[in-house]
Parts: structure tokens; sequence; C-alpha cells
């Protein structure tokens, strides 16, 4: 037998569920997540760059900061403008906090430069690292989460790493 007193609480519990159903803001921090993983990737590759020496070897850093950069930032933005779709006054402030990372890495590299050869070696393994981590537990896993294109991104998935992998027989 049900009580109206229950029957009110069972109401009350599908309520706040549907709340949270509709309200997904205060229910999904992957974007947070992402938008730190991004950001200490962006701050470790600044210092490998303020580590750097020689002219050649910050270019080259350069080069690989600005190829990955923009899809780095474009993966941030559509993952928070589909979270927070009517808030672009912090998609715009996370999009800042990503943006200012690299530059404070360099500003902290270049104060490091001088600890020698084994902390551009660990600084520089840390943004490969984070780098790894976030395309494996984080923008894969969330593409191939939805059905549509599938074997599309199966493809570009596989053609990104052939490319990447064959930068090793690439002579110096």
């Amino acid at each position: 037998m049900t009580t109206p007193t229950h029957v009110h609480k069972e109401i009350a519990v599908e309520e706040s569920v549907e709340n949270l159903k509709s309200n997904k803001q205060c229910c999904n921090i992957t974007p947070y997540i992402l938008m730190i993983a991004l950001s200490t990737h962006a701050t470790f590759e600044g210092i490998a760059l303020g580590l750097q020496t020689e002219w050649s070897s910050c270019l080259a850093i350069v080069i690989a900061i600005c190829v990955h950069k923009g899809a780095e930032g474009t993966c941030l933005g559509v993952a928070l403008v589909k979270q927070f779709p009517n808030d672009f006054r912090l998609v715009r402030l996370l999009v800042l906090i990503f943006a200012l990372a690299t530059p404070i890495g360099v500003i902290i590299g270049i104060l490091a430069s001088g600890a020698g050869d084994i902390v551009n070696v660990i600084f520089s393994s840390m943004a490969g690292g984070t780098f790894i981590y976030i395309g494996c537990s984080e923008i894969i896993v969330e593409e191939f989460s939805e059905h549509e294109g599938k074997f599309i991104k199966l493809v570009a998935y596989m053609v990104g790493a052939l490319l990447i992998s064959s930068l090793s027989f690439i002579p110096e």
C-alpha cells in the first residue's frame, strides 16, 4: 500500500532525475577534464620550447605546436560548446586558460633553461605523454562512442597513425 507521502517522494525523485537529465551542466565534467589535460599538455610543450637553445630545435617544436594546436583548440571548443551551449562567457574563459598555457610554459622553460639536458628530456617526455593520454582517454573514446561515421573515423585514425609512424623512417 502506498501512502500519499510515498507517492509524493516518488514524484519528487522523478522530477529531480528529469532536471538532471535536462541540465547536463551539473553532471558532466568531461569538458573540464579535457581543458585541464590539454592545458597541462600545452604547458609542458611550452616548457620544452622554452628549454631549447638551438634555433633549429626551437623551430621544429614551434612547427609541431602549430600543426596540432588548431586540432586541440577545435576539439576543446566543440566539447565546451556542446556542454555549455548557452554560456559562452564560460566557454571563452576556459579557452583563454588553454590559450595561455603554452606561453606560460615557454616562460617556465626559459627560466629553467640552465638546469641541464635531463630537464629538457623530462619535460619533452611529459609533453608527449600528456598528448598520448589525452588522445587515448578523452578524444578517441568520445569520438568512437558515437555511432555515426565509425568506419570513416577508423580509417582517418589509421591513416594518421601510419603517417606519424612513418616519420621515424625519415633520416636526420
